[in-house]
């Protein structure tokens, strides 16, 4: 088994429960990008307009690489919204690209009460594929899997991952192109 799974996805799309289920799961200390970069202070500024911190690569990119090397052997499971330049390769490293149909997302996001161009942005990147082309290019495609959330519980995506992760067999295309289903002019007109 993979001794860090990264669970990467838009924000909404279920991410973090599924980290912690697989975290539960195989033993493996959790960690929470995110709070990472609040805790450490790891950004280089507020975006006001889009109500999130701007990531320091350069100096969150150093903090993984010390981290990992202070962790020692232990298994990690770590959640962030994207698998960007600042996450350093590992060897026995894997990532768990979580998608959900654009729809279901919006509403989620309304729920959270988010600015309509908040919303819209992450259904954007849902919709272009965003996270999982980023994982694509940082680990290559023998090191990704997709699970679609759409319509599924907690304990059915974490029995996927489970699966996914056992058979070892990498990503082998698109399993949810929203692209195919949703045309994002119209998409955009119901969200905004």
């Amino acid at each position: 088994m993979a001794k860090t799974i990264i669970v990467t996805g838009t924000p909404g799309v279920g991410k973090t429960v599924l980290a912690r289920l697989l975290a539960k799961q195989t033993g493996f200390r959790f960690l929470n990008l995110g709070e990472l970069v609040k805790k450490e202070r790891l950004y280089s500024r507020f975006d006001g307009l889009r109500q999130s911190y701007v990531i320091d690569e350069r100096r969150l990119h150093k903090t993984l690489i010390d981290f990992f090397a202070a962790r020692g052997e232990g298994g990690l499971v770590i959640e962030t919204n994207w698998v960007g330049k600042f996450m350093p390769k590992k060897r026995g490293m894997i990532a768990i690209v979580v998608r959900l149909d654009p729809v279901v997302l919006a509403s989620r996001l309304r729920g959270r009460r988010w600015p309509k161009r908040k919303i819209w942005e992450n259904v954007e990147a849902e919709l272009i594929d965003l996270s999982l082309y980023e994982s694509l290019k940082r680990l290559g495609a023998r090191r990704v899997y997709e699970i679609d959330a759409t319509r599924k519980r907690p304990g059915q995506l974490l029995h996927e991952a489970m699966g996914l992760i056992s058979a070892r067999k990498g990503w082998n295309g698109i399993a949810a192109s929203w692209l195919q289903r949703y045309d994002p002019i119209e998409l955009s007109r119901k969200i905004l």
